[in-house]
């Protein structure tokens, strides 16, 4: 990085910065000398002198009607660099009173790829007490990586006695070791309508965090995380409806 973009970086512009190398080169100068060393208009350097004398860059003395600058020792700058910081930490609350409230809009956060879309259902991890799940079937096992994967998402649930309600398609059940309905693994399944599972492709996850989780189809391999509280609210509306039109499974049938 040259001078006049490091000169910039501390809010002087690009004149401005012409303007103070060239007196930092001349020593103690007129305007003259100053002008043609920085390549601007006589006139035009008075207007930026102003402010590097405001900031403390450069000093100017009178001596026998006219007027001369001299730049002061260069470490000015990174005092003018260190005030700068110290004014934005002064200030940070401010920023982040700013920050908070639009951070209450909804958060969209895209995954790509079975490493990525993992994110997603680590969520469940998450929750409090209860995760609601709209399983599509195998293709939601599929885009995250398999059976490994959710068997151990299921273990550590377990673990910190999240619950799982979940809605699935008949035919299209995706079963793996620990996806067994039951009080062992927390779970509770129903089946969807059969006129539903044809039109239904993508997976999802409602957690008690607010959170509403989308797997994408097998092809499309994409997965979408929404934080939105309103937004889970509802879906765990839709999942309700859902799971009161929806059929029992039976133990073993997942």
């Amino acid at each position: 990085m040259d001078k006049d973009e490091l000169l910039r970086t501390i809010g002087l512009t690009d004149k401005e910065a012409k303007t103070y190398l060239a007196i930092l080169e001349e020593g103690q100068s007129t305007i003259k000398p100053i002008a043609l060393r920085a390549g601007l208009h006589r006139t035009s350097v008075y207007n930026f002198i102003g402010h590097l004398v405001e900031l403390g860059l450069i000093t100017q003395t009178e001596i026998r009607g006219r007027m001369h600058y001299k730049a002061n020792p260069p470490e000015k700058l990174i005092e003018i660099q260190k005030e700068r910081t110290r004014l934005l930490e002064k200030s940070l609350p401010q920023f982040l009173s700013v920050y908070n409230e639009k951070s209450a809009k909804p958060k969209i956060s895209y995954y790509e790829g079975a490493e990525q879309i993992k994110n997603i259902g680590r969520e469940v991890l998450k929750c409090k007490t209860e995760v609601l799940y709209f399983w599509a079937g195998p293709e939601l096992t599929d885009i995250t990586g398999g059976e490994a994967f959710w068997n151990k998402i299921n273990d550590d649930r377990v673990k910190k006695n999240v619950a799982v309600r979940l809605v699935r398609f008949e035919g299209k059940e995706s079963l793996y070791e620990k996806s067994e309905s039951g009080p062992e693994n927390l779970r509770q399944t129903r089946f969807a309508p059969k006129n539903l599972e044809k039109v239904v492709e993508h997976g999802l996850a409602i957690y008690d965090t607010g959170k509403v989780g989308i797997f994408g189809s097998r092809e499309e391999g994409y997965g979408i995380l929404i934080e939105s509280t309103s937004f889970a609210k509802t879906m765990k509306m839709l999942f309700e409806l859902m799971w009161t039109q929806s059929t029992p499974a039976k133990r073993g049938e997942g």
